[in-house]
C-alpha cells in the first residue's frame, strides 16, 4: 500500500500535474455546484479545511464569495508552494500547508466544516484507508459540522461505461488485473503522460464507509441534480456525486 500512496504523491509533484492543477484556478474555478451546497450548508465565518485542494481551485473559489476562514491541506508539495505563492501574489490571507489525510495535524475540535472536493478521496488506496480518512476528518471537526466531498457516480449505474465494467470483472476473474491495483474497482488511467490512480465505488460503498467512520449521511445528490454546470465544467469532468455528512 505504500508504494501506491507514494505513486499518488509523486504524480501530484510532478509539473505537469502542478501546471494543470494551478490553470485551473483561474480556469475552471469554483463550480455552481459547490456554491450552492456550501451556501446550503456553511455559514461565511465558518472555519473550513479544504483537504486535497491541490493549487487551491475550492479554496481560492470559496474564499471569493466570502469563506475567508479557510485552510489549504494537500499531500503535494510542490502544489502547495505554489498555492502559498499564489496566495502571496494576490494578498490572499488563506493558509496552505502539507498535509496527510490519515494522519490529519489538526486538534480535536478544529473547524467547523471540511472539504474534500473533486472525488479526491477516491485517490487514495484501500477502503480501510478511505475510513480512516473520514475517522481523521469526523475527529478534526466539530459537532454537527459538515464534511461535504465528492465521487464518481456509482460504477453498476452509469450506462456507457458498462462495457468497460463488464471487460474489467472478467480481467479480474481470471487475474488478469494490473497488479498494483489493489481492490475491486481500482484503476489507473493515462493522462497528460503521468499515470493517476483512482477508485471506483458503488453507492453502497460509499454509504459503508461513511457509516464505518462514524458520519452520519445528510443528503447526496448527481451534481447534474444541483444545477446545470456551464460547458467548461462538464468538459472538464463527468458528472459526479456530493456527499454531504455531518459528525453527530
Amino acid at each position: 500500500m505504500k508504494d501506491q500512496l507514494e505513486h499518488v504523491k509523486s504524480t501530484y509533484n510532478h509539473h505537469n500535474a502542478v501546471r494543470k492543477y494551478v490553470l485551473d484556478i483561474d480556469d475552471i474555478g469554483l463550480w455552481e455546484s459547490e456554491r450552492i451546497l456550501f451556501k446550503k450548508y456553511v455559514t461565511e465565518d465558518s472555519s473550513i479545511i479544504d483537504i486535497g485542494c491541490g493549487a487551491g481551485r475550492t479554496t481560492f473559489g470559496l474564499y471569493k464569495i466570502g469563506y475567508t476562514n479557510i485552510t489549504g491541506v494537500d499531500l503535494s508539495e510542490n502544489l502547495i508552494e505554489n498555492a502559498i505563492e499564489i496566495a502571496k501574489e494576490r494578498e490572499i490571507s488563506i493558509k496552505f500547508e502539507t498535509g496527510n489525510a490519515l494522519e490529519l495535524k489538526y486538534k480535536d475540535s478544529s473547524f467547523d466544516s471540511a472539504l474534500f472536493s473533486f472525488n479526491g478521496i477516491m485517490h487514495i488506496p484501500l477502503m480501510s484507508n478511505r475510513v480512516k480518512t473520514m475517522t481523521e476528518i469526523k475527529r478534526i471537526i466539530k459537532t454537527g459540522s459538515k464534511f461535504i466531498f465528492t465521487t464518481h457516480e456509482d460504477r453498476d449505474r452509469v450506462e456507457e461505461f458498462k462495457d468497460f465494467w463488464k471487460n474489467y470483472k472478467k480481467t479480474w476473474e481470471e487475474g488478469k488485473q494490473d497488479k498494483r491495483l489493489l481492490e475491486y474497482g481500482d484503476s489507473i488511467f493515462t493522462k497528460d503522460n503521468l499515470e493517476y490512480y483512482i477508485h471506483f465505488a458503488t453507492k453502497d460503498e460509499i454509504i459503508h464507509t461513511i457509516t464505518e467512520a462514524g458520519l452520519s449521511l445528510t443528503e447526496t445528490m448527481l451534481r447534474s441534480e444541483i444545477c446545470d454546470e456551464n460547458k467548461r465544467i462538464k468538459e472538464y469532468s463527468v458528472d459526479c456525486r456530493f456527499w454531504i455528512t455531518e459528525k453527530k
